[in-house]
Parts: structure tokens; C-alpha cells; sequence
């Protein structure tokens, strides 16, 4: 559905640290404005709105998606939640972007897309990482032939969560574990680039309920490329990574789902390499270039954003959903 005006008027909905991020990374926006905020306490959702100065406040979701006065919803909730919520949104012609993972399946995923499309209304991930500056010019640099061939991909992202931290870590009722809060970035960057997948083989640590504390996973590709991911809730795994190529390699600079910069190195020994510095400046907390995109996209009348189609969220889902079998499969080996 086509917009009229030259702003979107954005809720959030839930009121913990991703939400405040949102809201100021929104206001960097000229295409955007903040009119609400949705929490399932009505004094969250008082005291958020008063602290960020929004004029409309809600702790019923369908009263919020009831408003004429919003057109799309941020919702940065715990991961279990957000199929329902992003349903109920949809289906009342809001536009919806949703932190990641966007479901916890992948035919959750799909299900939204055909609601969006039949309510012509837009959906997508949160992918960020995707929209940075850093990551943007490392895809063109791919598809410019700067590293030739891509073959190899390496990244990390971990830390050690305490224990009474999040409880979207540890609850697996939540969506609890490594791989759905972080694993997914790493899953996103060997897709963005390596092809189609052939084979998946992962080892880890899970536990009897569910959650996963940790896991080193290889893809290998139908071209025969391969990457090696690795993800973990109890120790500090860097965020970054780089890609090897037949003429050279990108080295993702910290932290990797917002680069802040890449190294690019080519030549072929012994001929001492070419190494090129990139940095880029970070807007915000670093939504914001994501932010910008997604309300051009909303006041086009589009349905998905090309860089992140609702198509690219289900098959990262899919890999996901077999990496947690494959985890639950080695966990009961183990214990029988």
C-alpha cells in the first residue's frame, strides 16, 4: 500500500534497552517519526513514553495496532513472541519490522510474508548488519571480482551471559540460547555470500531443555566453498570475521554486526600483499541506515526490501532449526 506524506509514524513495541536504541537511531531518520510505544505493563509504557516524550502509550497490542494514528511497528520483544505480535500487527495494515530472529521457524517466516503480501503491507528482519556502510561496500567489493572467487568464510560472536542476566538467554520458552540471539548473524553473513547450501555439520553443547550454550557449525556449499561459525553464551567468542576469496580477503572489523571498518587484502604470494584500509562512520547505535532504507521502502508501497527479503530470513531459519536438531541429537547421544 503506497503512503501518502513523506514520514512513517513508527511504534515500538517493548520498552527494554533495544527499544530505547530504537527510538533514538528512528529519530536520526527524516523519513521517520516516533509516536508510540507498546509494553505489556502500563507503568513501563507510561514512564517510556514520558522519558522519550512520545504522545501515545499502550499496554494492549491490539489497541496499539488498532491506532490510526501509526503506520508501522518495531518490535523488539523476546524472540518466541514475535510471530504472534507481528501477525496481529499485519493483519491490521501495519507495516512491521521485527528484531531478529523474526520467527523461531522457518514456516513461521514464510507465514508472515504471505500475510504482509495479502495485506500489502511491508515486513522484514531487523537485519542491520546487512545495511551498514561496511557491509554494503564489502558486497559491492564481491561483486566487483576485488577478492575473486569467495571460498572461505570465518566469523565469531559470543559472550559470557551471566546467569541472572536476560532472561531471553536462558528461557528456552523464550527462544533462549547462542544460536537464535547471535548465531544468526554469523549464519546471515556465509549466506550473503558463499551460494547455495549443501551440507551442514555442527557441535556444540545443549541443554536437556533446549537452550544452547554454544556451538561450532560448518557449511559447506554447492560450489564447494565453506565456512566455520562459531557462537556461545558462556565465553567471549570476538564479533568479527573475513572472507577468503581465490585473489584476496575482506577482514570484517569489530563488532560484526555493524562493522566499523574492513581490511582488504590482495595479491598472490610472493609478491607482498596490497592492503587497503576502509573505515566508516557509525550513525547511532548503527540502525540507522537500516531505519532510512526500510521507511523508503514503506512510503514506495513495497512489500519486503531487496537486501533482506522475507525469502533470505526463512532459509537462515531453516539452517538454524537443523542446527538445533543436529545439537539435540548429539546432547541425547551423549547422555544415552
Amino acid at each position: 500500500m503506497r503512503m501518502n506524506g513523506t514520514k512513517v509514524r513508527w511504534a515500538v513495541v517493548g520498552s527494554g534497552g533495544i527499544g530505547k536504541r530504537t527510538v533514538g537511531d528512528l529519530r536520526l531518520c527524516d523519513n521517520a517519526e516516533v509516536v508510540a510505544i507498546g509494553s505489556r505493563s502500563r507503568a513501563s509504557a507510561d514512564a517510556f513514553a514520558q522519558e522519550h516524550q512520545l504522545p501515545l502509550a499502550f499496554d494492549d497490542h491490539a489497541q496499539l495496532c488498532a491506532s490510526p494514528d501509526i503506520d508501522a511497528v518495531y518490535i523488539g520483544t523476546p524472540h518466541a513472541t514475535h510471530f504472534a505480535l507481528a501477525s496481529q500487527a499485519l493483519r491490521a495494515g501495519k507495516h512491521v519490522l521485527c528484531e531478529k530472529p523474526l520467527t523461531m521457524t522457518a514456516d513461521e517466516a514464510r507465514e508472515l510474508g504471505r500475510i504482509a503480501a495479502a495485506h500489502h503491507v511491508f515486513l522484514m528482519e531487523a537485519m542491520w548488519m546487512k545495511f551498514s556502510p561496511a557491509m554494503q561496500k564489502a558486497v559491492e567489493l564481491v561483486a566487483q571480482g576485488a577478492i575473486g572467487e569467495p571460498r572461505f568464510l570465518q566469523a565469531g560472536l559470543g559472550y559470557p551471559v551471566p546467569p541472572d542476566g536476560p532472561k531471553r538467554f536462558w528461557d528456552a520458552a523464550l527462544g533462549g540460547g547462542a544460536l537464535y540471539d547471535m548465531g544468526v548473524y554469523t549464519i546471515t553473513l556465509a549466506q550473503m555470500f558463499l551460494g547455495e547450501l549443501a551440507e551442514i555439520s555442527v557441535t556444540g553443547c545443549m541443554r536437556p531443555d533446549g537452550v544452547d550454550l554454544e556451538e561450532a557449525i560448518t557449511l559447506r556449499y554447492a560450489g564447494g566453498a565453506l565456512a566455520q561459525l562459531a557462537t556461545s553464551i558462556t565465553c567471549l567468542v570476538p564479533p568479527r570475521g573475513w572472507l577468503g576469496g581465490s585473489r584476496g580477503a575482506i577482514d570484517f572489523q569489530q563488532p560484526l554486526f555493524s562493522p566499523g571498518g574492513l581490511t582488504v587484502t590482495t595479491g598472490r604470494p610472493p609478491a607482498p600483499p596490497e592492503v587497503q584500509e576502509l573505515k566508516f562512520a557509525r550513525e547511532g547505535a548503527g540502525y540507522v541506515p537500516m531505519f532510512r532504507a526500510v521507511n523508503v521502502a514503506i512510503l514506495a508501497g513495497a512489500t519486503e526490501h531487496p537486501l533482506h527479503p522475507v525469502s533470505a530470513t526463512a532459509a537462515v531459519l531453516d539452517i538454524m532449526q537443523r542446527i538445533q536438531a543436529a545439537l539435540a541429537r548429539e546432547r541425547d547421544a551423549i547422555a544415552a
